[in-house]
Formats: structure tokens, sequence, C-alpha cells
């Protein structure tokens, strides 16, 4: 099965005029997957559940499963692992907010800088599906894992791990048909890194397939995608 990541912005796509709500509507429409692959526990599928952060689903989303009439499938584990995932994470936090507070701010600052940079150098859908942008936010990772410690390396793992079984499951047995997959922009160069090693899965290269989804609406001049190639392993 040919399968596309595409990164969303969550609450962000209605601050930009780059990559709208309806952006992203039109995207996952032109792509017509078989597959639909959501950042959502099973209860939100199911139950049509508006989301605080992530709004793309009631604004994006939820109006196009019935029309699209493909199979949706949820990403994020059900309970008790949801809560046991956030728990982790969250004890990190907690920990290092005790016992380094300095550190934990200096960490909020970079995070603050690198999503100043970002936005401001984003000008279009292709720049926040890049290989660069993948790059920043694996650099991010590591740091914020160095930081937290294990328990917050391990989550961020776990939560990843489960996202990837999902995709797999649902390739399993399909040789044709398209899976489109939505996560936040920070989970995607980890999808990515790891459906590349994949030999039962066609990774689709969104700086690749894009354009052609999207048309010239997503590209601009001098994006800096020329000459980049997709990172290795």
């Amino acid at each position: 099965m040919k399968v596309l990541v595409l990164s969303t912005l969550h609450q962000f796509h209605g601050h930009v005029d780059y990559y709208t709500y309806e952006d992203l509507a039109r995207i996952i429409w032109s792509f017509s997957p078989d597959v639909l692959a959501v950042e959502l526990r099973p209860s939100d599928v199911e139950g049509r559940v508006p989301q605080k952060i992530k709004q793309e689903y009631q604004k994006s989303v939820y109006p196009l499963i019935d029309k699209l009439k493909c199979e949706v499938i949820p990403l994020e584990p059900p309970e008790p692992k949801y809560s046991e995932l956030i728990q982790m994470a969250r004890e990190s936090m907690e920990n290092v907010q005790e016992n380094n507070p300095d550190a934990l701010e200096h960490f909020k600052l970079y995070v603050e800088a690198l999503y100043e940079v970002l936005f401001q150098w984003w000008s279009s859908v292709l720049d926040v599906n890049s290989y660069e942008t993948d790059r920043h936010f694996e650099i991010k990772r590591r740091y914020q894992n160095s930081l937290f410690g294990d328990k917050e390396g391990r989550a961020w793992e776990e939560w990843n791990w489960y996202f990837l079984e999902q995709i797999l499951k649902a390739n399993e047995g399909r040789k044709n048909g398209k899976m489109l997959v939505l996560v936040g922009v920070e989970h995607s160069y980890w999808l990515r890194r790891e459906l590349r090693k994949r030999h039962d899965v066609q990774l689709l290269e969104a700086p690749e397939v894009l354009p052609d989804i999207i048309g010239s609406r997503g590209s601009r001049p001098d994006s800096g995608e020329r000459g980049f190639s997709p990172p290795q392993g």
C-alpha cells in the first residue's frame, strides 16, 4: 500500500493563510485515501468528539469521513494505555521542574524560538512537510529526551511505536490502495523514518507528491527543497 504521512498544525491551521483548515480538507479529498489514519483515540473517532487542540478534526476531517467512504483507523491507544503514557511524560516534566527548573526554562525558550523561526519561514504546505522541518523536530526531540530523561524518551517512543503498529496492521494483506496518515508536525519525522525502513510499505515522500496533489498553491519560489535529499535510517 502507498502511504503518505501528512503533517498537521492542529489549532494553528486557523492562524496561517498558507495551510488553512480548508487547505487540509482539500488535500485529504484530492488524495482520496482508501485508509485514513487519524491522531485520535478510538472513542474520539466513534463519537466524532471535538478536539480542543487538534481542531482540524472537527473543522476539516470529520465532515469528510462519510463522503470519502474510506476506512478510518485511530492511531492513539485506548485506555488505560493512553493515560499511562500521558502520565509518564507528565512525571518527567514534574521531575525536571522540581530538580532543574533553570534547564526547564531554557528548554521553554528554545521551543518558543524554534516555533518563531518556523512560523516565519513556513509559507506553504510543502515547507511544513519538508525534510528540513523534520530534521528540526528530530533535533528538538533529542534535546528534549536528554533533558527530561529515560521516562520521557520511553513515553515518546512507545507513543510513536503504537502509531506505527496501527499503520502496519491496516497495511497487512493490502498490495494496492492508498493510506493517508494525519499526525501533528512533531511526529512526522519519526514515522517517516521508520516507514522508510519497511519493505512492505511504499512511503510516498511528501515533498515529492504534494505538489501534484495541491497544485501551485502549496509551493513557493526558493523554498529550499531543491537538492535536499531525505534523511536515511
